[in-house]
């Protein structure tokens, strides 16, 4: 026999749009010199040894398609790739007019094993090797070091006389070169070559005496995407001070001929000829901040992109992704530059430039993962305990004809942080946001698990953020947080990126804790923890001690505030308890947010009372409380102060803690055809409760001849279904990772699953089901342009 126990829900899902689309034509890295062992890249393992020939490296992209870099010469005379044993990397430039050989960056594709060029490359085929080793990247500067305070403005950077690499009278800047490998963390070789940076004499302000070092390695993220990077530390007894940039002539595989294009949001930029795609990003720790585009010429000035006045390029312009940035929309030999801010050194100072580079090829995904963070209670550039900080994990398509399918995201949250698990927001490509279940993040392993249930097409990104606070814990302490981002495209199989940040806290003389439990009253629980499971009308105690701790030098001085509201769900049962730093018992009061006295090391404030689960409350109800207004007795001006959350996970017959609240299919130009779109995203995710043992199922139904329920646009046209229905969902038989079959949604409901769900489930994530590409729509060839929503309803189907 079977019980059905039918709930309700409606949302608007729908938006469609038909229309014809218009197509325009982490932690700091530092490099470390192995002969004197510093912390610079400190993921890198470098040979002890110098190297008098170089090698290569791929990042596969997909099966036969790989991201390959290296200095100096990778391909035979065919055209293959190779490895050449170019012996020249580590010997003094030549330059002649505005082109520079030798010691040379190359990045490629290798596809089939076909050498795909990124940049203008020189001679492949010559009998000669010497030329042909001489020829790579020759006409690109690579770094270029400008003296600053000059009175030629932005004009007149010639490449052999400004580039790191160029030199005057057959005497190369870059003096005592030496070439290093080593291999990072993923097991990926990473290269450099190290020398002095000479240049002038006497007291001038182009007059230079660094040690320079130049490194190409791949992204640690493991993404196929290579960062290049420099560094330039100043071992003379004087102050130096200077600006850098980074040039190259664009080619890409045999177009020599292609439109430089912005990435938007100043991110950088990109060019592309119908099959490869490379992309330039400032999205690493110190990357460039300006960038241009201009046309390539011999000798060319290498800053004529940027505006002669202000040095703004591309960047301050406000370009979306795909606009032409280069000044031209027609395709021409085109450049371009990218720009730092200005540099002083001091002497002993090392700075620190970079910039990602990727190659791709049509239709592959190339996700870019990063991890930051803004401290809001100050911006000082300090990070104290107790602080604010909120979180952005993003990921961004830089793909070329590609959709990125967004699995999960996973983040563990390290001891000296508090996530607010209320907090978490999702903010889609359109700047749309969604908040996120509390329920995603396990307080007990601290981690947050969300599957976005989305797709990125070329050039989009999604965010997810969050915000938590400092603890004692992170007390002196560099905190490092990683986020690992899981996906697909339509080619490749799941891969996961990750990306970190790292969260340097001050040692503080002013330490303190602050711990909140509960227990449920009703069950007769007698000892408190960090959750506990309800049912509605029960009663649950929240207790929650702040203390001073012994170790710290400082008092908390009085006039703090500590303050708990309590979340939906929850509503105050009685009297509050508190029991000041100074009082020998409890005292009662009304209400729960109360003042607080001075607070010296050792002494706690505690804080007792009961709360009613109402019918409200549905899945899992997180309670944290704050102590605000804090300055110690060394005057430092202390932030909130955040207590870990307690948890009251609500216990139902049966609850959608959350349903999606849109499925969006895109948008479309039907021609007068039949069409059958699949949905690109959806928002918000389906998780379900189901406290008791028996089996169940998860049905959704939507009723086409309900004028309440059925799809209509603003012109109140609605939406015909053809003999096999209108909407359908992907049904699994039982697993998400079945390929399913397409059901149509009726009336009476179709469920997610042919076989049931197991019981006894609290706060099952279901999203799995109902993410992109798994709901389509049949569209008729009559269908009117518009913007069409409607309405659909979820079900719980239990079985006994």
């Amino acid at each position: 026999m079977k019980k059905f126990e039918s709930i309700r829900y409606y949302l608007m899902f729908f938006i469609i749009t038909f229309f014809i689309i218009l197509l325009l034509p982490i932690t700091n890295v530092r490099a470390a010199d192995p002969d004197t062992q510093t912390s610079y890249d400190k993921d890198i393992t470098w040979n002890s040894g110098t190297s008098s020939i170089n090698s290569y490296q791929e990042l596969e992209i997909a099966p036969g398609i790989s991201l390959g870099y290296a200095f100096g010469l990778t391909q035979d005379t065919n055209g293959k790739v190779k490895s050449m044993s170019d012996d020249t990397i580590a010997k003094p430039t030549t330059f002649s007019g505005g082109n520079i050989y030798g010691s040379k960056i190359n990045v490629f594709l290798n596809d089939s094993g076909n050498y795909i060029n990124s940049i203008f490359q020189g001679s492949h085929d010559s009998t000669d090797s010497s030329i042909n080793k001489q020829q790579v990247s020759f006409t690109s500067p690579d770094f270029i070091v400008l003296p600053t305070n000059t009175n030629f403005g932005l004009s007149g950077v010639n490449a052999s006389k400004y580039a790191l690499l160029g030199g005057t009278s057959n005497t190369p800047y870059m003096q005592n070169k030496k070439f290093y490998i080593g291999k990072d963390s993923n097991g990926h070789a990473a290269y450099k070559i190290v020398g002095d940076f000479i240049r002038g004499s006497g007291t001038g302000n182009d007059v230079f005496d660094l040690k320079a070092e130049i490194v190409l390695r791949a992204s640690p993220t493991n993404s196929a995407i290579v960062q290049r990077e420099l560094f330039l530390s100043n071992n003379s007894s004087k102050t130096q001070s200077f600006q850098i940039l980074y040039g190259e002539d664009t080619k890409l595989a045999d177009n020599d001929r292609v439109l430089v294009k912005d990435l938007g949001n100043s991110n950088g930029l990109y060019i592309e000829n119908g099959t490869y795609k490379l992309m330039v990003t400032n999205e690493m720790p110190d990357g460039f901040k300006y960038y241009a585009g201009q046309t390539f010429s011999t000798n060319m000035n290498w800053i004529s992109g940027f505006d002669s006045k202000t040095g703004a390029g591309a960047e301050s312009k406000g370009y979306k992704y795909g606009d032409a940035i280069a000044g031209s929309t027609s395709l021409a030999d085109s450049s371009y530059t990218l720009k730092w801010d200005p540099t002083t050194l001091n002497p002993g100072e090392t700075a620190h430039f970079g910039s990602t580079m990727g190659v791709t090829a049509n239709p592959y995904a190339l996700p870019v993962v990063s991890k930051t963070y803004t401290n809001q209670t100050n911006t000082s550039g300090t990070n104290n305990i107790g602080d604010n900080l909120k979180f952005s994990l993003k990921v961004r398509n830089n793909g070329y004809g590609s959709s990125w399918t967004y699995e999960e995201l996973k983040d563990t949250i390290p001891d000296g942080l508090q996530i607010d698990p209320t907090s978490i927001v999702l903010t889609y490509n359109d700047g749309s946001s969604v908040h996120i279940n509390a329920s995603d993040y396990n307080a007990s392993t601290k981690t947050l698990t969300i599957p976005p249930t989305l797709s990125l097409s070329d050039g989009q990104e999604a965010t997810i953020s969050y915000n938590a606070s400092i603890t004692r814990d992170g007390s002196g302490k560099t905190l490092t947080n990683t986020a690992y981002f899981t996906g697909h495209d339509t080619k490749t199989s799941s891969k996961t990126y990750d990306a970190s940040v790292d969260i340097p806290v001050k040692k503080s003389s002013f330490n303190f804790s602050f711990k909140k439990y509960v227990k449920n009253v009703t069950n007769g629980e007698t000892g408190f923890s960090e959750s506990t499971d309800a049912k509605v009308g029960d009663i649950v105690d929240f207790y929650m001690i702040y203390q001073v701790t012994s170790d710290s030098t400082d008092t908390l001085n009085a006039g703090t505030k500590l303050t708990d509201d309590l979340p939906n769900g929850l509503v105050l049962d009685g009297k509050v308890h508190v029991k000041g730093p100074e009082d020998t018992t409890p005292y009662e009061s009304n209400q729960i947010n109360t003042g607080i006295n001075a607070v010296k090391p050792g002494q706690t404030v505690t804080l007792e009372f009961n709360a009613k689960v109402t019918s409200a409350a549905v899945g899992q109800v997180t309670n944290v409380a704050t102590v605000s207004g804090g300055v110690s007795s060394s005057n430092e001006v202390i932030g909130d102060m955040v207590s870990n959350g307690a948890s009251v996970n609500v216990q139902k017959s049966d609850a959608f803690v959350e349903v999606p609240s849109l499925i969006d299919f895109g948008s479309t130009n039907i021609y007068g055809k039949k069409m059958i779109l699949n949905n690109v995203t959806t928002k918000g995710e389906l998780i379900v409760t189901h406290p008791d043992s028996n089996s169940f199922n998860v049905n959704v139904s939507y009723d086409n001849n309900n004028s309440k329920t059925q799809m209509k646009n603003y012109n109140n046209d609605t939406l015909q279904a053809d003999d096999s229905g209108l909407l359908f969902i992907r049904q699994r038989t039982n697993k998400y990772t079945d390929t399913g079959t397409w059901q149509p949604l009726t009336a009476s409901g179709v469920s997610i699953q042919t076989d049931t769900f197991p019981g006894s489930q609290d706060n099952l994530n279901l999203s799995d089901y109902v993410g992109v590409n798994d709901w389509q729509i049949h569209l008729a060839p009559g269908t009117a342009a518009g913007d069409y929503t409607g309405t659909l309803s979820w079900n719980l189907v239990e079985s006994v």
